[in-house]
């Protein structure tokens, strides 16, 4: 899920997608529902002609949703079946069809797309021979459109929103979560704050420094450490997961 996929197509397209399929066996998925994601506006509805290799049946839709982290069209492409129609307003997990393998392909998969605005050169756009840079300008890089989206549910601050879609999100991290405190990517506490982060929960920033916790004998506890954060503190003592409940 993360930035622009290697050259496909004879080396011709470069693209930043998700091929969804969850199954183990080939076409596991087809005939499973394909939901939206987000609320949203259907604005292209296209049906394959049955033989032309490609895009097969595809829709587009415009999300509106407030959780959207900017401006977002989702494109998904291969349905066996459509079930929505242009201009139909789409509610979070409401079906659009059903996964397949229209457009030629050997196994049934959802190919997804999210695009920061709608498609310049028609709703057949496909992105064969245009150069990493176009590509990055049109398209986002799923993970970090997920994970900003992820931030922004949290409450996130608009600053960091941008970092992370912009793929600053090592940067983002240590220049905004952390701000005048120090920060080691590979400590426990800054650990926990991605893993958080990445499952959708959000810490808010750093307020502290990590702080030492005294060892207790009494219930036979090393020493460790803890870090006061916008949404609670992280405790980490040696041997254990990090902790958000101290």
């Amino acid at each position: 899920m993360g930035g622009c996929r290697p050259r496909t197509l004879g080396r011709h397209s470069t693209r930043v997608s998700l091929d969804l399929n969850s199954g183990q066996q080939c076409n596991a998925d087809e005939g499973l529902q394909v939901v939206a994601p987000l609320a949203g506006v259907v604005r292209a509805v296209l049906y394959w002609d049955g033989y032309t290799p490609g895009e097969g049946n595809h829709v587009w839709v415009e999300l509106d949703d407030p959780c959207c982290p900017g401006p977002t069209w989702w494109h998904t492409d291969h349905l066996q079946e459509i079930w929505v129609g242009e201009e139909q307003r789409l509610s979070p997990g409401e079906p659009i069809g059903l996964c397949g393998r229209s457009g030629g392909w050997d196994c049934a998969h959802a190919h997804t797309e999210l695009l920061k605005g709608p498609p310049e050169y028609g709703y057949w756009q496909w992105p064969y021979g245009w150069s990493r840079a176009q590509v990055e300008a049109t398209y986002y890089a799923p993970r970090s459109w997920w994970d900003a989206a992820a931030a922004l549910v949290g409450g996130a601050p608009p600053e960091v929103i941008v970092s992370i879609l912009s793929g600053a999100q090592s940067a983002a991290v240590q220049a905004v979560m952390w701000g005048e405190y120090p920060f080691n990517p590979e400590a426990a506490i800054a650990k926990a704050w991605r893993d958080d982060w990445r499952a959708g929960v959000w810490r808010g920033r750093a307020v502290s420094e990590e702080q030492p916790v005294p060892e207790d004998p009494t219930e036979g506890k090393p020493a460790g450490v803890y870090q006061l954060f916008e949404a609670g503190c992280c405790v980490w003592l040696p041997g254990e997961p990090a902790s958000w409940n101290g």
